[in-house]
């Protein structure tokens, strides 16, 4: 029925700020895609095809830094990654949250502690954070960042 989801409890800022922090993490969660694939070209594609989890991305993407040759910016790229999977249960908990009511009786979330309003934009700025912190690492360090090849066997 049209207009159905008017009947949900929901309030406009706390749906704005859900939608916000919900939007801020996914465009992290394709930045941090993003390097994988400029890390290791054809990553995109099977991140992809195996329908990875915004976990499994993290861990992917620590894996590939993990494997580059020292440097300061692969530090930096290290500590980016490494916030995005720290982000990753904060996301979850939010996205996997049970509906509930706070103490006012405002519909909210629930995943050990009662999402606010407050919170989901402290969450969306965290998101944000480490998506521009990925981004300008996707956009200046590996941009030049030359994966390396694997060298055959001579026979």
């Amino acid at each position: 029925m049209t207009n159905s989801r008017l009947w949900q409890p929901i309030e406009v800022p706390f749906a704005h700020a859900l939608g916000v922090a919900t939007f801020c993490f996914a465009i992290c969660e394709w930045n941090a895609v993003y390097c994988a694939q400029r890390i290791k070209p054809g990553s995109l594609q099977r991140f992809l095809n195996d329908e990875l989890t915004a976990g499994k991305i993290a861990k992917k993407l620590c894996d590939l830094v993990r494997n580059m040759p020292k440097s300061k910016e692969r530090d930096e790229l290290q500590a980016a990654a490494d916030e995005f999977a720290d982000l990753v249960p904060l996301r979850n908990s939010i996205l996997h949250g049970k509906p509930c009511s706070n103490g006012d009786g405002k519909a909210r979330l629930s995943a050990g502690k009662i999402f606010e309003v407050s919170d989901l934009e402290a969450a969306a700025d965290k998101f944000s954070d480490c998506s521009h912190k990925l981004n300008g690492l996707l956009h200046g360090f590996l941009v030049s960042y030359q994966p390396s090849t694997p060298t055959k066997p001579k026979a």
